[in-house]
């Protein structure tokens, strides 16, 4: 990847190779933490329908785009839960497009307090467009330009989740099977080999939040996530949001907050749920580090359609 010139200078200033963080990141993670712990299938009493768009550093070009729809709620006669999302990541002539099912099983172990495990087993496309590539040296002994370039491999991720109905705490393991990504060389019109371009790193996440009620109306909700992938520092995003409207009601409730990802981010997060159905959330991530003099931010708009329920807590 070292050798295409298409990777702008502003990733180096960033000190990372674009695949160190190869899950794609989301500010509203806590809006939909089932996306990086697969133990959060089933532990709502309700299905619902989340779809997610994350556009990375506006205004510098092959900026990264994320697209991730996912479904997932409980079973009604067993304490289990499964569901399924698809996200396609995006990076200049690169992308990835991954399709998961996943399974969870909740345990009640007190009156408002539950454990849950759960596992996602899936299959991956990565893929670089060689159409898009602008390669340095004309004799690149990895690329063509022009040439198509795929791996196809299954994936999976593992999590736990403790939750009450006021705070949780999940952690999770994705990419479990550390796969390589090779690509087939001709060496002559006989014969071919298989050159390592990387390998998907496992990554860790810890999670958790708790929500507030200053009254009846007012809550407020911090949440935090903490991100480790191998040989790369532990990244953290912590947020807090304002929540206005009755805590226990049918009706229209707003929110509003401020995050910030350790080197990377400070971020402006507002939402808005209609009658408990519909939920739509916007963030607007604001750069801090050396890369912000190259984009214009980061934005991600999030909408759920939540079902009726089918179970009680």
């Amino acid at each position: 990847m070292r050798k295409i010139a298409f990777l702008l200078i502003f990733i180096s200033l960033a000190a990372i190779n674009l695949w160190s963080n190869q899950d794609p990141l989301y500010t509203q993670f806590m809006t939909n933490p089932y996306l990086i712990n697969p133990a959060l299938t089933g532990t709502y009493n309700h299905y619902q329908i989340i779809a997610n768009n994350r556009i990375q550093w506006m205004g510098a070009a092959d900026a990264p785009i994320t697209n991730t729809f996912s479904m997932y709620g409980p079973m009604v006669q067993n304490p289990m839960g499964i569901g399924g999302y698809i996200m396609q990541d995006k990076f200049g002539p690169e992308s990835k497009l991954s399709i998961n099912a996943t399974y969870g099983y909740n345990y009640a172990i007190g009156e408002d307090l539950k454990v849950s495990a759960g596992l996602m087993i899936g299959m991956f496309q990565h893929k670089i467009d060689g159409s898009g590539l602008r390669l340095k040296d004309d004799d690149d002994p990895y690329f063509t330009e022009g040439e198509i370039y795929q791996n196809f491999k299954p994936d999976a991720s593992f999590g736990t989740y403790l939750y009450s109905s006021l705070y949780h705490v999940g952690f999770s393991i994705t990419d479990l099977f550390g796969n390589k990504l090779q690509f087939e060389n001709d060496v002559d019109e006989y014969d071919s080999t298989r050159s390592t371009f990387s390998r998907i790193k496992r990554h860790y996440y810890l999670h958790g939040g708790y929500k507030y009620f200053i009254n009846q109306e007012i809550a407020i909700e911090p949440a935090v996530v903490f991100r480790k992938v191998a040989a790369t520092p532990i990244q953290m995003d912590f947020n807090v949001r304002v929540w206005y409207g009755k805590r226990a009601w049918n009706g229209n409730q707003f929110w509003g907050g401020l995050s910030y990802r350790t080197g990377d981010a400070i971020n402006v997060m507002v939402g808005f749920i209609y009658q408990k159905k519909i939920e739509i959330g916007y963030s607007y991530d604001i750069g801090v580090n050396k890369l912000r003099t190259q984009h214009y931010g980061s934005h991600e708009l999030m909408v759920t359609f939540r079902f009726n329920d089918i179970k009680e807590y």
